[in-house]
């Protein structure tokens, strides 16, 4: 079974403006609905929304009822909010239809007002998110005192499951408001899912009691050959300016780095609940820890950070400290998530500081285990048993289908030079979320060519057997 985005799981890396977003304002030639509802025809009335329309309270479906709310007051000067229906007035009514499936909805606007049929809160969420883009298509965003609206009867309802979009804040640290500003994007396209990249190389994002070294040491850094490009670009582009929030002088040195605090992530994710996304943490082992290795040189085989063939050195699953970090590591960041799902890395793992280590090879001979390849199987497998303790579902990236796998991880197919990834995948049992590197990845080419590609691409036909 294959899960994915309805269009696009995207991943950012490392893009550099922490305060702006922006996207062109829509042009007034058609609906302007984006993804394409399943259903939607013209009626010819025609509806006209003053100071006297009227927005029916509705305790039912809260978040639908707030976005709607929103929309309406920065569409028109003014309007009523009435807990009361009366058939008289020209007002935006909810119905709760049971018979309508979850997360779809049915949205009507006639010459007597707008009416939402939904099952539940997120399918009627999406009918407003609908409603907007048509509105701000209508008048270009601006606040008016009437608005004319054509009548149109639109039925929609997902395609998939999984609809995501992957943020890198460990490359690039963005500000708490700009991720919420991505999360009001994420939503108006109807995005259900925002994955965070939280640790890397690079930085360690999260607050951690148990292990504070991980934000004393492993959340700063001096700047890397990414940051010049931003640097450079900001010269002649103010919005790639590196927020100076984000820096620090520590001993005469300019340190660039952050994290953010529980109290941040319960906010970023009491926000994104409002809008019916889910957060879901990526906390990526056993590659990919520099960070944390600086701030803990015990975790590495070597004794230290360091950089082998082509990727980092991975922490040491051959010792019994290694575990009981990892253990204690992810049961501090499952707490502040509530989402079921856990995303844990498991890519470009180096092994050869794994292949020189005598804890290694007597952990081999203790485990049977024949090359060292099969060490990352069997550390994604012991966290994966973990985090399943702990109610957690894992993802992994596609890297795993090159061992042994449990059928219950669910993998993010990535590798698009490696073909045969999503039919190993499948053919285990394990669902995937589809985010090949050469669509769906912005740093790679986020050129208008490429997003057309990407705009275009029907999974379906390229990947039948496994949908």
């Amino acid at each position: 079974l294959l899960f994915s985005a309805c269009s696009i799981v995207l991943f950012i890396n490392p893009a550099c403006n922490n305060n702006s977003i922006s996207v062109p304002n829509p042009e007034n030639k058609t609906h302007g609905i984006i993804p394409l509802p399943r259903q939607l025809e013209f009626s010819g009335e025609k509806l006209i929304a003053n100071g006297n329309f009227t927005l029916v309270n509705n305790s039912t479906f809260k978040n639908a009822f707030l976005a709607a709310e929103e929309l309406l007051k920065t569409t028109l000067e003014s309007h009523k909010v009435s807990d009361t229906f009366s058939s008289g007035d020209k007002s935006l009514l909810f119905i709760a239809d049971n018979s309508i499936a979850k997360n779809a909805y049915e949205l009507t606007i006639s010459a007597g007002g707008i009416r939402v049929k939904a099952g539940n809160d997120e399918g009627a969420f999406w009918a407003i998110q609908t409603l907007k883009q048509y509105f701000w298509n209508l008048n270009n965003r601006q606040k008016v005192n009437s608005i004319e609206i054509p009548g149109i009867h639109i039925f929609d309802e997902p395609k998939y499951e999984w609809r995501g979009f992957h943020l890198d804040v460990s490359r690039h640290m963005f500000a708490v408001e700009y991720i919420k500003k991505v999360i009001d994007w994420l939503a108006y396209y109807k995005f259900n899912k925002l994955h965070l990249h939280l640790t890397d190389d690079q930085g360690w994002r999260l607050e951690s009691n148990k292990f504070p070294l991980l934000n004393e040491i492993g959340s700063w850094r001096t700047f890397d050959r990414y940051d010049s490009i931003c640097m450079q670009k900001a010269l002649s582009n103010a919005d790639f300016t590196i927020d100076p929030r984000f820096i620090q002088i520590r001993n005469g040195k300019t340190m660039y780095g952050g994290f953010y605090s529980n109290n941040e992530i319960a906010s970023i994710i009491n926000y994104a609940k409002t809008r019916c996304i889910e957060i879901i943490p990526e906390v990526d082992m056993p590659g990919h820890m520099s960070a944390a290795i600086k701030a803990y040189p015990f975790l590495s085989c070597a004794g230290t950070h360091g950089w082998g063939t082509e990727f980092s050195y991975p922490i040491c699953p051959c010792n019994d400290d290694v575990y009981d970090f990892a253990f204690q590591v992810y049961d501090e960041i499952s707490g502040l998530f509530p989402s079921d799902y856990f995303h844990i890395g498991a890519d470009e793992v180096e092994k050869d500081t794994w292949k020189q280590s005598e804890d290694c090879k007597n952990f081999m001979k203790k485990n049977n285990l024949t090359n060292v390849n099969e060490i990352q199987s069997l550390f994604v497998e012991r966290i994966r048993k973990h985090l399943e303790s702990k109610g957690k579902t894992v993802i992994v990236w596609d890297d795993v289908t090159d061992g042994k796998m449990d059928s219950n991880l669910k993998i993010m197919y990535w590798r698009d030079w490696v073909k045969d990834a999503p039919d190993k995948a499948a053919a285990n049992g394990n669902q995937i979320v589809f985010t090949r590197w050469d669509l769906f990845y912005l740093s790679s080419d986020n050129s208008a060519e490429a997003l057309k590609k990407l705009f275009e691409f029907d999974i379906q036909k390229e990947y039948s057997q496994e949908v």
